[in-house]
């Protein structure tokens, strides 16, 4: 059996000198966490304390290789689902909100908004290197995560990668990181 051309098509072969690359979507069932958290809109507004089943996915682009594959993707899946699984089931608090002080005492998170104190067990809760605990924020959280801990391994020959955080349907947020130059 031959090779099969379209004929039709005026570049119906790819340039050895050119880059291809593909993007790759995940977005599988498994990669969710339940946490509890409040927005905070400002030094004097918050939201109630909440929760939500947040759902998160990526989308990866990257050079396709000589074998037809830009990589190993169940490297982001494993990654995707390391980061869900460390949010699940806590509360989480901003520890770099401009309107909240996180202070520890003992075995108790204290987080002093506008006048009052709210506390919060350490054991159940996780203070984030974030601004505020939001789809945004979250998605930048787990984006960086995903490159500063080579949780995807050096073969990978990356162009962008952007991560979602749905909290509900309809409503997410997505952080994007791109290859300069």
């Amino acid at each position: 059996m031959g090779i099969m051309t379209n004929d039709n098509c005026p570049n119906s072969t790819t340039p050895a000198t050119d880059i291809r690359l593909a993007t790759i979507r995940i977005a599988k069932e498994y990669l969710k966490f339940s946490a509890a958290h409040f927005t905070v809109f400002s030094a004097t507004d918050r939201e109630r304390l909440h929760g939500h089943n947040f759902t998160v996915s990526a989308e990866i682009t990257a050079q396709v290789d000589s074998n037809g594959m830009t990589t190993n993707y169940r490297l982001y899946k494993d990654a995707l689902q390391h980061c869900c699984e460390a949010l699940d089931e806590y509360v989480l608090l901003p520890g770099e909100s401009p309107y909240l002080d996180i202070t520890q005492d003992n075995d108790q998170y204290l987080a002093r908004f506008n006048g009052r104190t709210l506390v919060f067990p350490m054991e159940d809760t996780l203070v984030l290197p974030i601004r505020n605990t939001t789809v945004e924020e979250f998605s930048y959280y787990i984006l960086q995560q995903l490159l500063v801990g080579k949780a995807l391994g050096d073969n990978v020959d990356l162009w962008a990668l952007s991560v979602s955080v749905s909290s509900g349907p309809g409503q997410s947020g997505e952080s994007t990181w791109q290859r300069q130059g």
